[in-house]
Formats: C-alpha cells, sequence, structure tokens
C-alpha cells in the first residue's frame, strides 16, 4: 500500500463521489452501511469529497485480482470509517465501485 499523490485521479474520484448515479454498490458495502448507525451511501460520498478537500491522503493498493483500489479513511456520520473503491467499466463507461465502507476492525 502507498500514499497516492496524482491529482487527476482525485479529481475523477471528486467528479464520481459528486454524482451518485455514476456510483455502484457492493453487496458488502451495503451491509456494511446498514449495520452503522448513521452511515449512508451519500454520507461515505460526502465524507471522501471532504477527505479530498481537505488534503488528506489517499492511499492505493493491488488487490488480489490485480485491480488498482483506492482507499479512504474518512468521516462519516458520527465517526471514521475505512472505505475502499474502485474503477470499473460498465458498458462503454467508466464508473466508481465502493466495495467496502465500514468501521476500522
Amino acid at each position: 500500500m502507498w500514499e497516492l499523490d496524482d491529482p487527476q485521479v482525485n479529481g475523477k474520484i471528486q467528479r464520481f463521489a459528486r454524482d451518485p448515479e455514476l456510483v455502484y454498490w457492493s453487496g458488502t458495502a451495503e451491509r456494511d452501511l446498514a449495520g452503522t448507525s448513521g452511515a449512508t451511501k451519500a454520507g461515505v460520498l460526502d465524507g471522501i469529497l471532504d477527505h479530498i478537500s481537505c488534503g488528506f491522503p489517499i492511499m492505493a493498493d493491488y488487490m488480489k485480482n490485480g485491480d488498482l483500489a483506492f482507499i479512504f479513511d474518512c468521516f462519516v456520520g458520527i465517526g471514521r470509517l475505512y472505505v475502499k473503491v474502485k474503477m470499473i467499466t460498465v458498458g462503454t463507461e467508466e464508473r466508481m465501485f465502493v466495495f467496502s465502507a465500514h468501521k476500522h476492525k
């Protein structure tokens, strides 16, 4: 895992986080949120935007399947969540996929 310092990636993540219709959620992420008091999808996207706007680091890591994931430790609702996203292709369009959004274990 490493700290990502790429303004283009930051901008891309911000564009997706501002438009919830371009964001897909895994069943795991949805279950994570359902089990976390005060956490919502909108709250996660706002937390990502705040995280980037405040200049906090985005971490990057390769998943077991080789996909590049972006990792945030951001405030959502009343606490911090560990959020992992990646970019996916849906048809011919790129989208952001949130596959984890849980409290630190």
